[in-house]
């Protein structure tokens, strides 16, 4: 299941990125987190922290329980 969850989050994440015509670079820049570490989220190499989580949800545009909802109904689907 963690290995799901990671990947799906990734998804979400570069979904969210692109359709708010945004780069890694300006998700970084924005969120003080580095280009690499966001990359890998998008992979689903990594799994955010909390805190993590709650800076990439405003830069995205999502709110966190908006976001928590994609991440159950794409959990779900897989």
């Amino acid at each position: 299941m963690k290995n799901q969850l990671v990947k799906v989050f990734g998804q979400i994440i570069k979904e969210q990125r692109k359709l708010k015509g945004l780069t890694q670079q300006q998700v970084a820049d924005y969120t003080g987190l580095d280009r690499a570490f966001i990359s890998e989220l998008e992979r689903g190499k990594l799994l955010p922290s909390l805190e993590t989580f709650f800076k990439l949800a405003p830069v995205l545009k999502i709110k966190p329980v908006e976001f928590i909802e994609k991440i159950e109904k794409a959990m779900r689907k897989g």
